[in-house]
């Protein structure tokens, strides 16, 4: 009895097994990199990565932890500029005191920026430099609704800090055993990889062919993006959008200088938009024209022109993005910093 129950089991559980080691080698779970996860996309390039000093440790002070005052730079914005220890603020910080606020504590950095000016945070901490980085595909989400009224204190700057606690991204049912993603993965979306071109995969990563095998170190030909790089281009490509953000900026500027502090606005170009021009077929693709739109307006900042500056080296260095995920890689980072240095240095 025991061996026939074995025997009939088997044949349900055997495929299981196989469809889950399949999903365990080529499924990346991890929060990076992001599109592979993101699009359930197979992890085929297992040693890409391995080029790459992605450090953990950090050079910068964060505000979450610092006990200085005194720093050159003040940087702050998304995930471009958490990248620990290899991004542009950890590079900064070789060579200038730079002091990273928290994204938790700057959810839209616009605002926030203006709170910390109007509460007093400029007061206490003294800085010559606020670096102000955003992604492209949420600068004018972030522009809109601003007030200049706000304000944060630092005794709530402190209470946020101290209530503050990591919260870790957990998909119990992507970790049981017979989960969806088991199935899903080697059944559908890892043969659909190899078959198919120009699709949305898993309904947030887009994979369009490029016309070029040498943007990545990998040898690959394919462009893995976020969808919302292309959503946001509704907003991002009007004109006036893009004047009223400008007009944000320099308003802020003017606040900072006030205090002796001159702002640096650093655009991180959406992976999309870096990569347009190498799009094998943009047949329906929306062509991005946010910086087109930003380059000439009169700046009352010091700017950082990030995908005119990157671009110049997209065909003669791969890997300026990674290709594995939706950030600029520590090639960027390096290229970028000695951009801001050329800046202050010009001044």
């Amino acid at each position: 009895m025991i061996k026939k129950f074995i025997l009939k089991t088997a044949y349900f559980i055997l495929p299981a097994v196989f469809l889950f080691g399949i999903s365990f080698i080529g499924l990346i779970r991890t929060e990076s990199p992001d599109v592979l996860r993101m699009g359930m996309i197979p992890n085929i390039y297992k040693h890409y990565r391995d080029r790459f000093d992605l450090s953990e440790k950090e050079n910068f002070e964060r505000l979450s932890k610092t006990k200085k005052r005194d720093f050159d730079f003040l940087t702050m914005g998304d995930s471009f500029s958490e990248q620990k220890g290899y991004g542009y603020n950890h590079f900064l910080a070789e060579e200038y005191n730079t002091l990273h606020v928290d994204e938790f504590i700057s959810n839209n950095q616009l605002q926030t920026l203006i709170s910390l000016i109007n509460g007093g945070f400029f007061d206490d901490y003294k800085v010559k430099y606020v670096v102000l980085q955003n992604v492209e595909r949420e600068f004018i989400d972030n522009s809109k609704r601003i007030s200049f009224k706000t304000k944060i204190s630092q005794s709530q700057l402190d209470s946020l800090i101290v209530n503050h606690h990591e919260k870790l991204e957990k998909d119990e049912k992507d970790s049981e055993f017979f989960s969806r993603s088991t199935l899903q993965f080697p059944l559908y979306y890892m043969p659909k990889f190899f078959i198919c071109k120009d699709y949305l995969s898993n309904d947030l990563i887009y994979n369009y062919s490029l016309n070029s095998k040498k943007l990545f170190s990998n040898k690959s030909d394919k462009l893995l993006f976020y969808k919302y790089d292309i959503i946001s281009l509704t907003e991002s490509n009007k004109l006036l959008n893009v004047v009223s953000l400008n007009t944000i900026l320099n308003k802020i500027s003017h606040k900072l200088q006030e205090k002796n502090i001159r702002l640096i606005v650093l655009p991180s170009p959406d992976k999309y938009d870096m990569y347009y021009d190498y799009i094998a077929n943009k047949t329906n693709l929306m062509k991005p024209l946010f910086f087109e739109h930003f380059r000439p307006l009169k700046k009352e900042y010091l700017y950082i022109d990030s995908k005119e500056i990157l671009k110049r080296h997209l065909n003669d260095e791969p890997d300026i993005y990674f290709y594995d995920d939706t950030h600029w890689s520590p090639i960027a980072s390096k290229i970028l910093v000695k951009e801001i240095k050329k800046v202050i240095q010009n001044r």
